[in-house]
């Protein structure tokens, strides 16, 4: 019998290698993409979050406004008696507006003797150093009833002189006329009170 023997082959097998360096470098790779794709997971999860808890808490605001007006539409109003009490009052007011403006435009049909021509006559004869306090002007005739006071008393007479020029004041009389020294209402140093028959006017502080 005859055998043949391979010189050129190894007597031992080479050794097996389990991987290779092109298998390790993909594996390397795919790793790398993994660890990448779970990184960026989370950061879009943490994100997501994050807005979701934005949303809640604005929510929670917008809720705790809706719950803070409907605490304020709940509250306690006036009773019914404090409002009926306020209508009274504002009824009354305006009535008296009402009849204050009446008076106005009765009084004021002549463009000569009305309120208002008086007014401004009064006021176009000011003098410095003479102011009113009160003023009541009557209907009908030129009746006046007037207050104020003064730095100097000698200029009364010559103011109320002024107002004899104004054609509006015409017939306007006067039957009473007082003027006071005071000592404590600086710059004033006296006060006067002129009036009409039939005029009274308010005493200080309202007083009757």
């Amino acid at each position: 019998m005859e055998q043949q023997v391979n010189l050129y082959q190894p007597i031992l097998g080479a050794e097996k290698r389990l991987f290779s360096a092109r298998t390790i470098a993909a594996a390397l790779v795919a790793l790398a993409l993994c660890l990448g794709g779970v990184a960026g997971f989370a950061r879009w999860r943490t994100a997501h979050i994050e807005h979701a808890v934005v949303e809640v808490a604005g929510q929670e605001a917008q809720a705790l406004a809706l719950a803070a007006q409907a605490n304020a539409a709940n509250a306690p109003r006036a009773s019914l008696a404090e409002l009926e009490a306020q209508a009274r009052q504002d009824s009354e007011e305006i009535a008296a507006r009402e009849h204050a403006l009446n008076i106005v435009q009765q009084g004021s049909a002549d463009a000569h003797s009305g309120f208002a021509a008086r007014l401004e006559a009064i006021g176009r004869r000011h003098v410095e150093g003479v102011w009113l306090t009160s003023l009541v002007i009557g209907t009908g005739e030129a009746r006046l009833a007037l207050s104020g006071a003064t730095v100097d008393p000698r200029l009364i007479a010559g103011w109320l002189a002024s107002l004899e020029e104004e054609p509006a004041l015409d017939g306007a009389f006067f039957d009473r006329l007082s003027i006071k020294q005071v000592a404590d209402a600086a710059p004033a140093r006296a006060v006067f009170d002129i009036g009409a028959p039939g005029l009274d006017l308010p005493a200080p502080g309202g007083a009757k």
